[in-house]
Parts: structure tokens; C-alpha cells; sequence
């Protein structure tokens, strides 16, 4: 049978900090809003490069940047869900708007 009904998602966010004891992972910071208030929160989605090789994109791109992130949803036994990354678009951060 199918074991993961979603195939692909997309995720939006900044670069952040490596995750302790899982060097191939780091974390990607997600803005969520409230519904009906202004406060906005991030979301921290751990994050692995499909390729574990040391030329690995996703660790290289400074925190902070932001990201576009294309993969699939996997699981893994300490972290949980998790999105392995398939392709990754890197944005300077001095396109954040005021």
C-alpha cells in the first residue's frame, strides 16, 4: 500500500540553526499568523538535503536567508516529521520588505 499519501510539499521560510547531535539536519523557520490577531509566530521545520554529501547546499546557506524548499515529508525517529529537501532556491535576506 501507499505509505505517505503526500508526495511533494512546499516550504517558505529563513535558514536557521543546525539541529544539536543531527549534522546533516537544520532547522527552517516558518512564519505563522494567528487567525484574527496580528501576532505572528515561527513555526522551526527540521530540514535534511537529500544528498548527505559535505558540498551539501542546505547547510551552507547563512541563517537567516530565506529559502524555498521543495521535497517530501519523512520521518525520523528523533526528530519526528521532517521535510527532505529536493531542491532548494536561496534568497539573499535583503529582500525581506518593511
Amino acid at each position: 500500500g501507499e505509505r505517505n499519501m503526500i508526495s511533494t510539499i512546499t516550504l517558505l521560510g529563513q535558514a536557521s540553526d543546525a539541529i544539536a547531535d543531527h549534522p546533516m539536519f537544520r532547522y527552517i523557520d516558518i512564519e505563522s499568523r494567528e487567525p484574527f490577531e496580528e501576532n505572528s509566530f515561527f513555526s522551526k521545520i527540521p530540514v535534511m538535503y537529500w544528498d548527505r554529501s559535505s558540498s551539501n547546499p542546505l547547510l551552507r546557506i547563512p541563517n537567516g536567508h530565506f529559502v524555498v524548499i521543495f521535497g517530501r515529508l519523512e520521518s525520523h525517529p528523533q526528530l519526528g516529521l521532517y521535510v527532505l529537501a529536493e531542491q532548494i532556491r536561496h534568497f539573499s535576506s535583503n529582500l525581506k520588505t518593511k
